[in-house]
């Protein structure tokens, strides 16, 4: 996988995100229908990534923007701020490329 690839599957999944909070938010619940989806997505990510990169992509979709809107971060074990965009998500998780 190259860079534009990933960036492109990381802003497609952001759309997903908000579309079924906003469509959640009308009390419209897609869990079911989308549930299937979302197996086949974990599975390209863990063949891709492994458990690790995944997990990290996982936080950056899902952990990161709290529900108060506030941003987690986090940092390497240097103290380095790391996944805080789509640009230092994708250094982060090259290492587990495979």
């Amino acid at each position: 996988m190259q860079y534009d690839e990933f960036k492109e599957f990381i802003e497609i999944k952001e759309k997903l995100i908000k579309r079924s909070s906003q469509l959640h938010g009308l009390n419209v619940n897609l869990l079911d229908y989308d549930e299937e989806y979302h197996k086949i997505i974990k599975i390209f990510m863990i063949s891709t990534f492994g458990e690790i990169g995944t997990d990290w992509i996982e936080w950056y979709l899902y952990e990161r923007p709290s529900f108060s809107g506030t941003i987690h971060k986090a940092w390497d074990e240097n103290g380095k701020e790391i996944c805080y965009d789509i640009p230092s998500l994708w250094h982060t998780v090259t290492e587990y490329l495979k």
